[in-house]
Parts: structure tokens; C-alpha cells; sequence
């Protein structure tokens, strides 16, 4: 049982202002999706991927509705965004790093190789990935797979998590006071 519906729930809009999204860009993106799980109804954002399934988040969940797959969002553009989930790529959107780029959003590491092929085709890959262990390895994977075109984006947020904990120390008391 999954309703999928305008994103407009003041709850998950005041959860993605506290990350620094604000409405406009949460709702060009995202939706609501309501669902059971054991009995129970629940609500969270979804981000749709190209096999529609759902990435779901609230301030108590992060998971999927199955199938997990990447998100592909195509612009006819030379270059490429590669972001590991959805809140970074949204954030990318607010401090507009993306500029009609095309992008892809894989929606866990563990669906790197999903994205190998549809990155074959770009001229330039840029990598804003997670500053860990998991996000270093996908970073030299896609090197060693597409070679010099892969830029790591990550300098530009060193003593960060990723970028929406960048985002959030831009602007730490505005992403509590985005208008809902």
C-alpha cells in the first residue's frame, strides 16, 4: 500500500529546511509517499530512481522502496554530477552547483557500477562524494573505470561529511528559518 503524492506535509518540508532545502527546490524533486509497513502507516520524501523505486527519508527513517537503482536526471548536457544520495544533490541544487548539468545520484554506493555506462558518455564527471571510506572508493573505482575525465569535487567541502553538512555550516541558522 504506497500513495505517492505532492510533496506538501509541513513535517518533511521543516525536516529538509533544517538540511537547508527549501520547498521550491524539495518540491521540483521530490514527493510524499505514504506507506504500510507491518500494520503501520507511515509518510516520508521520495526521490524517484530510473527503475521506480523510492529513496525515502524522514528525521526517524532512511531507507527505499524497492527496486534500488540510480537516478539519472538527463539535460542533454557534455557533463555529469555524481552525488551518493539525494539530500547531497538537492543541496548541490541550493548552492547551485548543478546549472543544468546532468546528473546522476546512486542512491547508495552500492549501485556505482549501475552508473559506469550512462557516465561512459559524458566528456567531464563530476565526483561530489562523501568524505569517507566508501565515498573515496567509489571515487577511484570511477577513475579507474572512465579515467582522467573524473573530477573529485570533494575539496570543496574538506572538513565536512558531505555536502549537505557543507550546506548546513553555510548557513546554519537560516536552514531552521527556510520559509515552509
Amino acid at each position: 500500500n504506497v500513495e505517492i503524492s505532492r510533496l506538501e506535509s509541513p513535517t518533511l518540508l521543516r525536516y529538509l529546511a533544517q538540511r537547508g532545502i527549501p520547498k521550491e527546490i524539495a518540491q521540483k524533486y521530490c514527493v510524499k509517499v505514504d506507506y504500510q509497513l507491518r500494520g503501520k502507516d507511515y509518510y516520508a520524501i521520495g526521490f524517484e530512481n530510473n527503475a521506480h523505486g523510492y529513496e525515502l527519508r524522514n528525521a526517524a527513517f532512511k531507507g527505499s522502496y524497492p527496486p534500488k537503482h540510480i537516478t539519472h536526471i538527463s539535460n542533454g548536457n557534455d557533463r555529469c554530477n555524481v552525488f551518493e544520495g539525494f539530500i547531497d544533490f538537492l543541496s548541490a541544487e541550493r548552492l547551485r552547483y548543478n546549472d543544468g548539468t546532468d546528473t546522476i545520484v546512486l542512491n547508495s554506493v552500492s549501485n556505482l557500477n549501475k552508473a559506469i555506462a550512462p557516465l561512459r558518455e559524458y566528456r567531464v564527471v563530476s565526483c561530489y562524494l562523501d568524505n569517507d571510506n566508501a565515498g573515496r572508493a567509489a571515487f577511484v573505482k570511477l577513475q579507474q573505470e572512465l579515467g582522467d575525465k573524473v573530477m573529485d569535487k570533494s575539496a570543496l567541502y574538506p572538513n565536512h561529511k558531505d555536502l549537505n553538512d557543507y550546506l548546513m555550516s553555510l548557513y546554519p541558522k537560516q536552514s531552521t528559518k527556510l520559509k515552509l
